[in-house]
């Protein structure tokens, strides 16, 4: 028996108050219902909000654990983090994990999933704070070796007034990335909160969740295909059995061959962020799908 291809998607973000942790629970019920896909949520975050919900709402066949790591050190919550979510790999068809990030965790877990959804606010402070944050991790989304997770920028608690705004340009987000149908903003979500998920009423802001829910689907399943034939060798893998990870991680960036200066230009070229990471007209079709949500009503 062919053992289950999981689809790893973290949901992070460096601060509260943006909604992740409605969007992990309801993503993965989404993904139990809609999608009827074997789903697990591994909830990280200390406060344990998308794991609560899961457990107390109606039953929706989502399999939940919230796990807090003992240490903060860099190396020792890489590792137990890492253990933690890996054992549901190849048990569950969808894996979605809930995380609060600190400058105590190492980039290097994200490395294990597929799509890396960072939910942000459309106001200026909090987009200040999602451009640092992501601007710290960049690197994850560039490496040369191995294969990259796909980033998804999910605007959250969008106002009406707000959704012919698009502040997720190139200038401000300097990497490659997809931008996902925006969540809007409903005070009655929060009623829902370990009884329903936002797909049991019909409002708008369910509508706008379905899309967002249906394009983080598609865009794992393109991630999928786009690195089905992909083979990591060895040296692409971030050893972790050495003395710490920042010194696998540059040893690993010099198992890497050095650039031509032609091969850097077309590598500087290739990620300036004029277009996001696409390699295809499929994909194209999915960006332009994707980033014209934000300014549809």
């Amino acid at each position: 028996m062919d053992k289950i291809q999981t689809l790893r998607i973290l949901v992070v973000s460096q601060k509260g108050g943006v909604g992740k942790s409605t969007l992990s629970a309801n993503l993965a019920a989404w993904y139990s219902e809609y999608s009827n896909r074997n789903t697990v949520l591994v909830d990280l975050d200390p406060h344990g909000s998308s794991s609560s919900w899961i457990k107390n709402a109606r039953d929706c066949g989502v399999f939940h654990e919230h796990f807090v790591a003992n240490s903060f050190s860099e190396r020792r919550w890489l590792i137990d983090s890492r253990n933690k979510i890996r054992k549901h790999f190849g048990k569950f068809e969808t894996l979605v994990c809930d995380l609060t990030w600190t400058a105590a965790m190492d980039p290097e877990f994200m490395h294990e999933f597929d799509l890396v959804i960072v939910p942000s606010s459309v106001s200026s402070i909090e987009l200040n704070a999602t451009m640092k944050f992501l601007d710290s991790i960049k690197w994850v989304f560039e490496a040369r070796a191995g294969i990259p997770p796909t980033l998804l920028i999910c605007p959250s608690r969008v106002l009406d007034d707000q959704l012919t705004q698009d502040p997720f340009s190139k200038e401000n987000f300097l990497m490659p990335f997809l931008l996902l149908p925006p969540i809007l903003d409903d005070p009655e979500i929060r009623t829902l909160f370990k009884e329903k998920f936002i797909f049991d009423f019909h409002r708008p802001s369910a509508s706008a969740f379905l899309k967002c829910a249906s394009s983080v689907q598609q865009a794992g399943d393109l991630h999928k295909k786009m690195n089905s034939k992909t083979r990591l060798k060895f040296s692409d893998r971030r050893v972790l059995d050495t003395n710490n990870t920042k010194l696998s991680r540059y040893m690993s960036q010099k198992t890497v061959k050095p650039l031509s200066e032609t091969s850097k230009n077309n590598y500087k070229s290739y990620f300036r962020p004029k277009k996001p990471r696409i390699i295809n007209k499929k994909i194209s079709s999915l960006m332009k799908m994707l980033s014209s949500s934000i300014v549809q009503k």
